[in-house]
Formats: C-alpha cells, structure tokens, sequence
C-alpha cells in the first residue's frame, strides 16, 4: 500500500523524444548529461542512420507522430523549410544570445523567410590535413603547408620522390558527401561554385571551375595523386598508415585521431586557390529543429538553451575535442591548447554551406551529378564534357524540385 500511495502522488519525468543521425558523436554525452543536470525532463535519444532520417521524419510528420526534436544534417534544412515540416521558432529562440554567436553562413541556413527554425549546435570545418613527418622527410617545412595550387603540385612532387608507394594527395572519390565537403572548397577558392547564391540554378559549366578540375586531373593523371582516390570512399585510416602527405576532412577528426592514431603528427590548412590569400572551407554539421506536432515543445527548447550554453559550448564540447558553435566560445582553455582548433574556428567564420532544396540528389545521392561530373572530369579528363552535362542535370533536378 506504501508503494501504491508514493507511486499515485510521485510526478513522472516528462519524455522528449529526439531523433538524431547515427554518426553525430556529441550527442549522447550531451543528452546523458543534461538528463543528469536537472529532475524535471528526460530526453530520449533514438539515433537514425542519416540517409534514413528524412524519410522516416516525413512520415512521422505526416501521420502526426513526430519526434519531440531532430537534429539533422545543416544541408537538408532549405527542403524541410520549403514543405513547412519545421515548426517557427522565431519568437522563442530566435532572439537568445547565442544566436548572435553563429557565423553569418549558420544563422542564414537555418533562417527561411525572415524566419528561423534551426539551431545550429555541432559545427565542422573542413580542412586540408597534412602529415608533418612525410613533409620533413621529403625536405618541406612541416609548418608551412601550401598557400596555392602550385604549391600542393610542387609539394606532392617531392612527396612522390621518397618512394613509389608515397603520393602527395587523396581524394573520397567515390562519396558524393565526402566530395562536396572536401573537394567543393578548392572550386569556391579558385573563384568558381556549382550553385547560385540563391539555389535557383546551376552555374557549374563556368572557367573557373574547368581549371580547377584540369588541375586535379593533371595531378591524377601525372601519378602524384593516389589511385586510391578512384576506390576509396574514407581517407582517414589510409593518411593515418602514412603513405599519404595529404587528405581533407573535418575537425570532428581531430578527436577520431587523438582517440585511434596518437602518435599520428599532423597540421591542417585551410583549401587553397590559385593565388594566396584565396582560400575557403566547407561548414557542415548538424541543426536541432522541432517537427510540426512536436508535444514537448517548451522542454525541446529548454534542452538547446542548455545545450547552446556558453558553459555547455566549453565544458563539455570543447574540452571533449569538439568545435564550438558559438563564436565567443571558440577561443577557450581547451582550444588554446592546440592550434588546430582555432584554426578550425577560422574556418568556421568563413566557411559557406550550399543552399539547395533537393541538396541530396544533387550532391549526396550515389549516383549524383556532382559524382559523376568529378570523376568523369578527373579520372576520366573528360572536363568539358563532365560540366556540360553536370549543368544540365543539375538545372533538371532544380525544376523538377520546384514544381
């Protein structure tokens, strides 16, 4: 009778459901330990394999049981805006502080109409990533990584020279993700892109773009890229064997290295262009949001105010091997500690997203025009003719979202 009677007049936890892709490292410590940090409110983290997530959340929407919040790749916001699945969060976040802390770049691509709906909390940097030891053992300056075009041809000439298992560079050649956040930032330093500043069109076919892509193709076909970039979807085990100088990924790899790879001497730069000074780095990452018909709407806020927390953003991201989102917390006592990541911040600053509305047919889908075109241009050296056809499927695509 005791138990019955405590049971009757004990408050339950409320339970916000959160659906999160699969490889979104910081999650669960960030959920364990605001579950810890008050007694009012559980979050309930389901983690979904990333090609899955938007289906399985527009058919939630759909037959009204959504998740509480998602947390969901920055690229696909521009679709889930544009079918009204996201509920306005203008008035009850879109005025905290920590939205002023977010990069131009961030705060626009979860803004739509004038009007927000995602909260950026786990940002990335892409960056081009160097192994210190091969540098000095082909005579270059491990601390002088290169500033031009010209300058990563010249260094993975003498990389090439300490053997014929060494290349200079390595590209995911056969993910169309991996692609467009390492391989995209060369064609936006270079002076060109693939899409309009506003997603309406394609404007890939362009100059800028095919010297870009002769470079690459001059430098695969001169044998100072790695074969290895035909096959290949993931680099960081193969630059880790030390057989390759260089290799872009993100900063969530600095963590991955530290954890697996310690012993592992490594620097990052930013992807250059022709001339120096030009330089650009992909900002990619994750977004809370709350569907249309999320039932914990006030506790899922209360959840991203902690989460966004100039405290959470340095105790528990940043000195964990995380990036902080929040610019006034990118310069703290962990990161100070190795350059690398304010660096990453840097880049955050100034790195761009593509704003798109069928952004995963056009770039992520296995088949993509954007795969194609980059191996058929730098495999294949068919440039002219990767671009030609890249634009034109691309334009397809677009209308075909459109209508």
């Amino acid at each position: 009778m005791i138990t019955a009677s405590y049971s009757h007049f004990a408050q339950a936890k409320e339970v916000v459901n959160f659906w999160a892709r699969s490889d979104q490292s910081a999650l669960p410590m960030l959920v364990s330990e605001y579950n810890k940090s008050q007694d009012k409110v559980t979050v309930k983290l389901n983690e979904i394999p990333n090609a899955q997530m938007l289906t399985k959340l527009s058919s939630a929407i759909g037959v009204g049981n959504p998740p509480d919040i998602v947390a969901i790749d920055l690229v696909y916001f521009p679709e889930l805006n544009r079918s009204e699945q996201l509920v306005d969060l203008t008035e009850k976040i879109g005025k905290m502080d920590y939205v002023s802390q977010f990069s131009p770049t961030l705060k626009g691509i979860g803004t739509y109409n004038g009007k927000f709906y995602a909260v950026p909390f786990a940002a990335e940097s892409a960056l081009l990533f160097y192994n210190k030891k091969l540098f000095r053992e082909a005579g270059l300056d491990p601390n002088h990584p290169p500033e031009t075009l010209a300058e990563l041809r010249e260094y993975s000439e003498k990389i090439r020279q300490l053997g014929n298992e060494y290349y200079g560079l390595s590209i995911p050649g056969t993910s169309s993700g991996g692609l467009a956040f390492t391989f995209m930032p060369y064609l936006w330093a270079n002076g060109g892109s693939v899409i309009s500043s506003d997603g309406k069109k394609s404007v890939v076919n362009s100059e800028n773009n095919k010297r870009t892509l002769t470079f690459f193709h001059n430098m695969y076909k001169d044998g100072l890229m790695s074969p290895m970039s035909r096959l290949d979807a993931s680099l960081n085990d193969y630059f880790a064997s030390g057989k390759i100088a260089m290799v872009g990924s993100g900063a969530f790899t600095f963590k991955v290295f530290k954890e697996q790879y310690p012993n592992l001497e490594y620097g990052v730069t930013y992807f250059p262009g022709e001339k120096k000074g030009d330089w650009a780095s992909f900002t990619g990452g994750d977004a809370f949001a709350l569907p249309v018909g999320s039932k914990h709407q006030d506790e899922a806020i209360d959840f991203i105010n902690w989460t966004l927390s100039k405290n959470t953003q340095v105790e528990l991201l940043a000195k964990n091997g995380f990036v902080p989102t929040r610019m006034d917390a990118s310069d703290n006592p962990y990161s100070q500690q190795d350059p690398k990541y304010l660096l990453a911040n840097k880049a955050l600053a100034k790195g761009y997203i593509p704003f798109l509305v069928p952004y995963n047919e056009t770039f992520n889908a296995t088949n993509s025009p954007w795969l194609t075109m980059l191996q058929k241009s730098i495999f294949d050296g068919d440039i002219d003719g990767a671009l030609k056809t890249a634009d034109q499927k691309i334009n397809q695509i677009i209308k075909m979202a459109e209508e």
